[in-house]
């Protein structure tokens, strides 16, 4: 495990976009909110993607008309605090994501269409759409770059996909990003999705906790844990990379 100091007076010259794939509003806040924030600080280009609209998030009868409105007005808000340039919701149904060709196709399309450096998703030990999401986007990852489905764009090359923790803890993080200098935005950001507040309870508690215990491990007051997939081998051509967290 090593820790990733990103710069955020300068620029990191090795990543310029950064795609995420989250499934409901407020993931990306609660696993990776603080690394978003420092890499839009080093002048990186932020995407973000939710597979799902959170149509089942609301916590009484009259929010259930209103609540997907309400928590892509959220999504507005947080992406302003954190850096992200642009983002879309793919409005597939909350609590039932499903792995399938729509879905491959999505994330395919996402990382030919957008080119990106690095790309973050969930990890496979989580509840059911979390699992669900993380399965697709490896394997669209997987496939952006081969000679297939070529009416969903030019092919892509690989670049690293890592995946992040939400509910369950990543046992062994292959990297720890320091984020003492954007946790606030971090809890900042949080605070936007207020429809789920009461849905996740101290949520705000779980966050600093879990921060301050991988900011142990990476040396730092605050940090984020992510796991760099080895599903596929990333090409390796200037053997100085090798020495590149």
């Amino acid at each position: 495990m090593s820790s990733i100091w990103l710069d955020a007076e300068g620029k990191e010259p090795g990543i310029m976009r950064a795609l995420v794939f989250a499934a409901h509003p407020d993931d990306e806040v609660i696993a990776v909110g603080g690394t978003i924030r420092k890499l839009a600080n080093a002048g990186a280009e932020i995407r973000l993607v939710h597979f799902s609209d959170g149509a089942e998030g609301y916590t009484t009868l009259d929010e259930k008309h209103t609540i997907v409105d309400l928590r892509r007005q959220e999504t507005g808000q947080v992406c302003a605090i954190l850096g992200i340039g642009s983002y879309t919701n793919l409005h597939l149904q909350d609590w039932n994501l499903q792995v399938g060709n729509s879905t491959y196709h999505a994330v395919i399309r996402e990382i030919r269409t957008f080119k990106p450096d690095i790309v973050f998703t969930h990890t496979r030990a989580d509840y059911h759409d979390h699992m669900t999401v993380h399965d697709v986007v490896t394997d669209g990852w997987f496939h952006a770059p081969l000679p297939c489905a070529m009416d969903l764009g030019p092919v892509w090359k690989y670049v690293p996909l890592y995946e992040f923790e939400v509910r369950q803890p990543i046992s062994a993080p292959s990297l720890i990003v320091d984020v003492s200098d954007t946790f606030d935005a971090k809890v900042k950001a949080m605070q936007c999705y207020g429809s789920q507040l009461e849905h996740v309870g101290s949520i705000f508690q779980m966050m600093e906790g879990r921060a301050k215990e991988r900011g142990y491990l990476g040396g730092g007051l605050y940090g984020e844990a992510l796991l760099r997939t080895t599903f596929h081998p990333i090409p390796v051509r200037n053997v100085k990379d090798l020495m590149k967290a």
